[in-house]
């Protein structure tokens, strides 16, 4: 009996060490050259939002871009539209986390032409007040 009941305490605290990919990561996407980015997530559930903040085309400008998707058994899909841009343009991230609790995948900007690539990303340690 004290065998079962250990057995079931390990389950319940497995089961709240859950993969989550709430917090602020350093993103890279690699095209011709890698960009740096950040991408700030929340989830609730396998329920993932958050944004991230895309370069412009003028110097040092970033947009950030509203985000939604879910993370489920691994695997991180999220897509967003570029609000106020020129033309309709999408983003679309999918990836999954790795073992070393960094996360890996690829990515598309959708417009008029699709710009393709692969990212990494690593999560930022939160600073403590």
């Amino acid at each position: 009996m004290k065998h079962l009941i250990i057995a079931a305490v390990a389950a319940f605290a497995v089961a709240d060490a859950a993969p989550d990919v709430t917090g602020t990561w350093q993103m890279g996407l690699q095209g011709g050259h890698v960009v740096p980015v950040a991408l700030v997530l929340k989830q609730d559930g396998t329920v993932v939002t958050g944004t991230i903040a895309l370069p412009t085309q003028n110097v040092g400008e970033r947009k950030e871009v509203e985000l939604e998707g879910a993370f489920d058994a691994g695997a991180l899909k999220l897509a967003g539209n570029v609000e106020g841009a020129a033309e309709p343009t999408r983003v679309e991230i999918d990836g999954k986390l790795l073992d070393d609790g960094t996360m890996e995948g690829n990515f598309a900007v959708i417009a008029k032409d699709a710009h393709r690539g692969t990212w990494t990303a690593e999560r930022l340690k939160e600073r403590r007040p």
